[in-house]
């Protein structure tokens, strides 16, 4: 329990060796991938009324995902409109 509640600055714990079966296991092992929201290393900052963040974290438990998820969902969704579909989503351009 105390290794995994070290500090990620600490340097890593010296490893174990394995013996017999146990140490070839993990040789021929293959490595596992990632999983998605690791490989998810992008921040895109989005500036909301704590409104609209409310009415987008309600949305987002309703359908049992979470608000980041959600929010890529739909913004992908959108980018996958035909044009002139996602211009009229948009508020109006000001210049």
């Amino acid at each position: 329990m105390r290794d995994r509640m070290r500090c990620m600055s600490s340097p890593p714990a010296p490893e174990r060796h394995a013996t017999g079966r146990d140490a070839k296991a993990r040789v021929q092992a293959p490595s596992r991938p990632r999983s998605e929201s690791r490989q998810r290393t992008a921040l895109v900052a989005v500036r909301l009324l704590p409104q609209e963040r409310d009415v987008l974290a309600k949305t987002a438990r309703s359908r049992g995902v979470t608000l980041s998820e959600f929010i890529r969902a739909s913004a992908m969704r959108s980018a996958s409109v035909p044009a002139a579909e996602a211009e009229a989503l948009l508020p109006p351009r000001t210049v």
